[in-house]
């Protein structure tokens, strides 16, 4: 009883194996040879300014987005965005007077974000066009982490 119930479990097992390997392509029949593998290429080196003028306004308000939830992967680029200029009061115990910013609206002209920049210059009238030029750095708010452009050029588009 043993050997037959063992025989019949080889017989199931022998039915249920795998597949039998491929047979061997037919004389005449070209072999398949693997594609020759490249040499990995380097990744490129990344440009280091982050243009938002040369974007579509959806694109430069995805990248501006990503600069404001990933700031680390910035800092140390020269950003370029076009914006109106929006005045900020300060908190008198930060030492400084007043906040810039260059904001910038989305395509359907529902949302606005924009970012910090710190210039010697004269600034325009709020609510002005202008394209700010700088370095994004980190810098101690008050005990908190922020960001900010150090502008090297404030512009009026079109002067």
């Amino acid at each position: 009883m043993i050997r037959r119930l063992l025989g019949a479990g080889l017989a199931v097992l022998a039915l249920t194996a795998c597949a039998p390997a491929p047979a061997p392509p037919a004389s005449g029949a070209a072999a398949a040879t693997p594609a020759p593998t490249a040499a990995p290429t380097p990744a490129p080196t990344p440009d280091r300014t982050v243009d938002l003028t040369a974007l579509s306004q959806t694109m430069a308000f995805a990248e501006l987005a990503a600069m404001t939830f990933s700031p680390e992967e910035y800092l140390g680029r020269t950003v370029r965005m076009e914006g109106q200029l929006a005045v900020y009061p300060a908190n008198p115990a930060l030492e400084v007077e007043y906040f810039y910013a260059v904001v910038m609206e989305d395509a359907t002209a529902c949302c606005q974000q924009g970012l910090e920049f710190v210039w010697e210059g004269e600034m325009p009238p709020e609510g002005t066009t202008l394209v700010v030029t700088g370095r994004y750095e980190a810098y101690d708010c008050g005990g908190l982490p922020s960001y900010h452009l150090v502008a090297d050029t404030v512009e009026l588009p079109g002067q």
